[in-house]
């Protein structure tokens, strides 16, 4: 059966769409997005919505506070507000403390308070540190913090390697120990709550503003869940940079996007064109006019 020349058109086209949208993503280096052998296992699985399992093994799932008392994981949600979900480790030499300092800058800049509209859970991924050092970091945060109220609402805590990795794989966090290193790797990220254990909301980077993380809060407050999350576009985009202490903008990330955005903004107008010449109609020659 032949092909009419409007098919082959098409199938050129579409042909030619495929090789333009499939150079965006490989007409780059690709060695910076590939994923070292370090990171293997370490990334956030959005798990949006799921509701915090409170048991381990069919027994309250427990953790130790700063007072080194062992208290259940139910008991610490308040059920009336949100909570806000740090996992990171006390002795950790840098990035834990970029995301903490994060949060406590952003928190200052709040007119809601720790302890009165929301809680803070700051959790170890580590399991052989010790209250002590959870009691020193706390006393620290508090102190810059400066709000009475934070006393009962942060809560700075530790846990048995179970107990950890059962929080962690509930919102889908994945760390792993780099022994070269002497040193956990991890994401950075924050997670928002609901007061029944739902999780609302994951926050990335080392920075939130406060407009941005009250607002988390308050729709976590409400019960809401995000439906998706954008942060992780911007993730693609950056990169951490041990260097600087900071996320660095990867360039040649933009000129993909924008390539495939206008890969895809020439497809969707060659489809208009095609629709409008198959609408076109033929026009037939008016028979000779009889003498």
């Amino acid at each position: 059966m032949r092909m009419t020349q409007s098919t082959l058109k098409n199938r050129f086209f579409l042909s030619l769409f495929a090789i333009a949208f499939i150079y965006c993503f490989f007409s780059f280096p690709v060695q910076s997005a590939e994923r070292p052998n370090a990171l293997q296992g370490v990334d956030v699985r959005e798990a949006l919505g799921h509701q915090m399992d409170f048991t381990l093994q069919e027994k309250e799932l427990e953790l130790i506070n700063e007072r080194g008392e062992r208290v259940p994981l139910r008991s610490l949600m308040n059920h009336q507000r949100p909570t806000l979900l740090t996992l990171v480790y006390y002795e950790c030499p840098m990035l834990c403390s970029l995301v903490l300092n994060g949060v406590l800058e952003s928190i200052q800049k709040m007119d809601w308070s720790v302890g009165k509209e929301f809680d803070i859970m700051t959790l170890s991924i580590n399991p052989k540190e010790t209250p002590e050092l959870a009691l020193k970091k706390k006393l620290n945060y508090l102190k810059r913090y400066d709000r009475k109220t934070a006393e009962s609402g942060w809560h700075f805590l530790t846990g048995d390697e179970t107990a950890v990795q059962s929080i962690a794989s509930q919102v889908g966090f994945g760390f792993r120990w780099d022994p070269t290193e002497k040193q956990f790797i991890h994401a950075a990220v924050i997670f928002v709550l609901t007061p029944e254990g739902k999780i609302s909301r994951y926050l990335y980077g080392t920075s939130f503003a406060p407009q941005n993380l009250k607002l988390a809060l308050l729709e976590a407050s409400q019960g809401k869940v995000s439906p998706t999350t954008l942060d992780r576009i911007l993730l693609f985009c950056f990169h951490f940079d041990p260097t600087k202490n900071s996320y660095t903008l990867r360039v040649w990330r933009i000129i993909q996007i924008v390539l495939c955005i206008q890969v895809l903004v020439l497809f969707g107008l060659l489809r208009t064109l095609w629709k409008r010449d198959g609408k076109t109609p033929k026009t037939n020659p008016s028979p000779p006019k009889s003498s």
